[in-house]
């Protein structure tokens, strides 16, 4: 085969290099504002982001925390129009069950339930705005998943999804900083207290979780449960020009290189603590992207999957990940994508 032919069977790769704002602050970040700004408790390093277009199909979720996987959703088609995709009621009645179905097919899992839909349709902005959750009123490592702060109100009719970016006054850009969206303590005490209706799918877990945490080595060594695992989805409203995901593969990051940036979100007894996780410089990092992504192209990342940290396992858990600059693209239109959060059950 000639070299112009096999230049005619495959993509052409587009690598690019990155800035990558890595968290370099203290252990338990305190400020508001350190989980979100790359002007506060940051290291700029320039990483290489390879492009995964010429072999797509070669990463998985299981093999490496994150796939893309061909979509196409009704609402890019009549009767919707763009404006559907920021309709809560569209993406409720539509958007969602197909997120759902979807999860299902890829992953494999016999349950799936929407945690969090966000919709993000404004440029990146420095520094961006502090979270919506307030601050715990103390360190703590979260085992717990007790209540921090002044006294809520039980809230025991909490939705199970929860949405934020799709009405005016609420929108959100491009997340510069690296993270995961949850550390292993916020992951479990979010199943305990998010809302009831997953309170109850969860019972069966939260009680082998409970179990294993009191043996040597905790839940991560002795968890004998069901599988579950938290996910998010990413699908652009319009060919990305600017502002592109980036993601490491799992395998090239260590535990350590998280930093739990914890959080009050409401559940039904109260404010719970839940971390996100900064990610620390590491040189082992892989970094991977995919050009010109369309909306027929979803990006799934992993959170957690309580297969992962099985001793010897050799499927993929959560992935670092965050937006990136490309040079050059500062007059292209402002990148729109919608992200679901779901969890998973087998």
């Amino acid at each position: 085969m000639s070299q112009q032919d096999t230049h005619h069977e495959s993509p052409v790769g587009k690598n690019a290099t990155a800035t990558i704002a890595y968290h370099s602050g203290p252990a338990l970040p305190t400020s508001p504002i350190a989980g979100v700004t790359t002007l506060e408790d940051c290291t700029q390093q320039l990483v290489a982001v390879t492009d995964i277009r010429p072999s797509v199909s070669s990463f998985t979720l299981d093999g490496n925390g994150f796939q893309v996987v061909k979509h196409i959703s009704a609402v890019s088609s009549p009767p919707y129009d763009h404006s559907s995709w920021t309709d809560p009621v569209v993406r409720k009645e539509v958007y969602d069950p197909e997120i759902i179905e979807l999860a299902k097919s890829v992953t494999g899992a016999k349950k799936v339930m929407i945690l969090l839909a966000s919709s993000r349709n404004v440029p990146f902005k420095e520094p961006e705005l502090a979270p919506p959750y307030p601050m715990p009123s103390k360190s703590s490592n979260g085992c717990n998943g007790g209540e921090t702060g002044p006294a809520v109100r039980p809230q025991h009719e909490l939705p199970t999804t929860r949405a934020k970016g799709f009405h005016k006054g609420e929108e959100e850009g491009p997340v510069r900083k690296p993270h995961k969206d949850w550390g292993p303590s916020g992951a479990w005490n979010t199943l305990r207290n998010w809302s009831q209706e997953l309170i109850d799918e969860a019972g069966d877990i939260i009680k082998a979780g409970d179990v294993a945490a009191e043996l040597p080595g905790g839940r991560a060594k002795n968890y004998q449960g069901r599988r579950w695992a938290l996910y998010t989805t990413w699908r652009p409203l319009k060919t990305v020009k600017r502002d592109p995901m980036a993601y490491v593969d799992y395998w090239t990051a260590d535990e350590q290189d998280g930093v739990s940036f914890w959080r009050n979100p409401p559940g039904v007894h109260g404010t719970f603590e839940s971390d996100v996780l900064l990610t620390k410089a590491n040189p082992k990092h892989k970094w991977y992207w995919i050009s010109d992504q369309t909306p027929d192209e979803v990006l799934l990342m992993k959170i957690m999957d309580t297969e992962s940290e099985k001793d010897g396992s050799d499927v993929a858990g959560g992935v670092h990940h965050c937006s990136f600059h490309l040079p050059g693209t500062e007059d292209e239109e402002v990148r729109e994508s919608i992200e679901t959060k779901f969890i998973a059950f087998w």
